[in-house]
């Protein structure tokens, strides 16, 4: 692909475009279809009801010719926008080269070499080996397994607001809700779960930094003295900023002495960027916010893709990822040629444009226009930023932070009729914001503008005034 090209690709910012207000009449013909085809948990919360025709770039086209400014870019697996042209052509060319999609540890192809490779070398550099996978979700229950073989413990601590997948093993890892182990919440074992750092929605009832860390000192304090012997925790699964339970970042210390717990009784520590990997919070991988803190495995995936093919991965230290030589992992379809081609592709894309930069600028845009909201709405309680991972939180009334899904909701479904799709889930009172991480600044000032027009106007119907 020409560099000419690739710019066009970079600078093409077409606004968003409603024909007809979602769901449209073809876009609710498809919805009844859905019904009599899908299982029932597939199409019953329909927070976006329109069905998608295409993506380009960063915007969404539905069946009614729609357009929408693409906020959610499928919870982060296409990060440099729909159809982002050396990725795609890449992932064709060896697609059609290797004549397959499988590749298993019996037969091993020569486009995982250079990828296993690449990922060594922008990863933290006690990391030095990869387990391949093809989701997010296989990806941390790969490193449950790793982390229980290296010790030969049985529980790991993880934390209350976490989601890490949806099968078994790591749904019951991250107890997001009550309704994520709906049904197999008796078959799940050998977790503890602990409270996260939602400094905003405290569970302690305390205020950064009066509190001392009172959820950290809890690992000791209770668990440790009325649960379990720390040599019984094989280690901890964390994410280093929480993603789906609204975008919450650790205040200073609590990563530092999470590992420093950690590294006090033998845990090995598991940090989950499956969302945070790849730019999104203005680093290659979140950890990086940290300086000195050594993870011990990290599951990845998601932009992994460079928005192309499904893969994962796990990268992880010497000592852990040598500890057994009996332990299968992965698949038929984990790292399948194409998908390593297409996610190598995506690294040097964001490496030689220099993605991380335009995160910055975006960064400091939501920073001016989002931030602000808090002190000119009284239903915006907090809006949580980090990169490009952002969270708007609405409230009844600031002072008892009631939580305000219905609110939440006619703002979420005010954005699609202005042409933006955010993250939303029925029931819930934040929004996220996930971009592409090379989104261009004028599209993006338009978004916030769509989210502030959203905000004023739910409000004042709702008689609610500035703050």
């Amino acid at each position: 692909m020409s560099p000419s090209r690739e710019s066009e690709h970079q600078r093409t910012a077409i606004e968003p475009h409603i024909v007809t207000p979602p769901p449209g009449p073809k876009s609710r013909a498809y919805m009844e279809r859905e019904k009599r085809l899908f299982f029932a948990a597939w199409y019953t919360d329909k927070d976006v009801p329109l069905i998608m025709r295409r993506k380009r770039g960063w915007l969404i086209e539905d069946v009614d010719g729609n357009r929408y400014i693409d906020m959610a870019t499928g919870w982060a697996s296409t990060p440099l926008g729909a159809g982002y042209e050396p990725v795609i052509e890449r992932t064709i060319e060896v697609l059609r080269e290797s004549g397959g999609v499988e590749c298993t540890d019996y037969v091993t192809d020569v486009h995982l070499f250079d990828l296993a490779e690449k990922l060594v070398e922008i990863s933290p550099p006690n990391l030095t080996r990869v387990a391949p996978d093809t989701t997010g979700t296989e990806a941390v229950e790969a490193a449950l397994r790793l982390a229980r073989e290296k010790t030969g413990r049985y529980f790991v601590i993880t934390f209350h607001g976490s989601f890490h997948g949806g099968n078994y093993g790591a749904a019951g890892a991250g107890p997001l809700s009550p309704d994520v182990t709906r049904g197999i919440k008796e078959y799940i074992h050998g977790f503890i779960h602990v409270p996260y750092p939602t400094c905003y929605r405290c569970p302690f009832r305390q205020t950064y930094p009066a509190c001392g860390l009172a959820c950290l000192d809890y690992i000791e304090d209770v668990v440790l003295r009325y649960e379990t012997t720390p040599d019984q925790i094989a280690g901890v699964l964390y994410e280093p900023i929480q993603g789906e339970n609204g975008v919450y970042i650790p205040p200073d210390g609590w990563i530092e002495g999470l590992h420093e717990m950690g590294r006090k009784y033998g845990w090995v520590m598991v940090d989950d960027e499956v969302q945070t990997g790849f730019g999104r919070t203005g680093r290659m991988f979140a950890i990086e916010h940290w300086p000195g803190v050594e993870v011990d495995l990290m599951p990845l995936a998601k932009a992994l893709s460079g928005g192309a093919l499904p893969i994962a991965a796990v990268l992880g230290t010497d000592a852990v990822m040598t500890a057994s030589d009996e332990i299968y992992l992965g698949g038929t379809f984990a790292w399948q040629p194409a998908a390593c081609a297409g996610a190598l592709a995506g690294i040097e894309a964001m490496e030689r444009e220099r993605v991380l930069e335009n995160v910055a600028r975006l960064e400091q845009i939501a920073q001016e226009r989002l931030a602000s909201l808090v002190d000119r709405y009284e239903i915006v309680g907090d809006v949580r930023i980090k990169g490009v991972y952002i969270a708007l939180e609405f409230v009844e009334e600031k002072e008892s932070k009631r939580p305000a899904p219905t609110l939440t909701r006619a703002i979420h479904r005010r954005l699609l009729a202005k042409g933006l799709i955010a993250i939303h889930e029925a029931g819930l009172w934040w929004i996220r914001l996930l971009p592409a991480l090379n989104m261009p600044p004028d599209l993006f000032r338009r978004g916030c503008d769509l989210i502030e027009e959203a905000v004023a106007e739910v409000s004042r119907e709702q008689g609610r005034g500035v703050a």
